[in-house]
C-alpha cells in the first residue's frame, strides 16, 4: 500500500477523497523548490500528517475523526489556489521535465500528475466557494 494526498476539507472531513494524488506525493519535494524560484508558498505547507501519523503510531486505538480533525492543521483555500494554479502552469510547460519531478521509480507516473494537479484545483476550489478550509491529507 502506497502513500499518497487527499484534499479534504474540515467540514465534510469524513467523507474522504475519490481521488488519490499520488503523483503530486511523490513530486512534493521536487515541487517546493519550484515554488520558491516562483516566489510561492510552498506546496508542502499545506501537507496535513495526523492521518499518517496515527497509522504509523504503536498505540491500539485509531483516532476517531473528531479527533484527527481538531489535531489537523487547516489552511485558507485562498492562499494555496495562486500556487497551484502556477504549478499546473509550470508543469504543463515544462514537458520534458515532467518525469524529473518525480522521485526515482515513479517516473511512470509524470502525466497523472497534471491530472492530480487539476483534481485539487477543483476541489480547493469547491471548498473556498463553500467558505471552509482545507488541507491535503497524507494517507496511506
Amino acid at each position: 500500500m502506497g502513500t499518497t494526498i487527499w484534499v479534504l476539507s474540515n467540514g465534510n472531513m469524513a467523507e474522504g477523497d475519490d481521488w488519490d494524488h499520488s503523483a503530486l506525493f511523490y513530486a512534493i519535494e521536487k515541487l517546493d523548490p519550484i515554488c520558491e524560484q516562483l516566489g510561492l508558498t510552498k506546496i508542502s505547507e499545506f501537507l496535513d500528517w495526523t492521518d499518517f501519523e496515527a497509522n504509523m503510531s504503536k498505540d491500539d486505538d485509531f483516532p476517531d475523526e473528531e479527533i484527527l480533525s481538531d489535531k489537523a492543521s487547516w489552511f485558507n483555500p485562498s492562499a494555496a489556489l495562486p500556487m497551484l494554479r502556477s504549478l499546473r502552469t509550470y508543469v504543463a510547460s515544462n514537458e520534458s521535465e515532467r518525469k524529473s519531478l518525480l522521485e526515482q521509480g515513479k517516473e511512470h507516473l509524470s502525466e497523472e500528475l497534471l491530472e492530480d494537479l487539476d483534481d485539487c484545483i477543483a476541489k480547493v476550489e469547491k471548498i473556498e466557494t463553500e467558505g471552509d478550509l482545507f488541507h491535503f491529507c497524507v494517507v496511506m
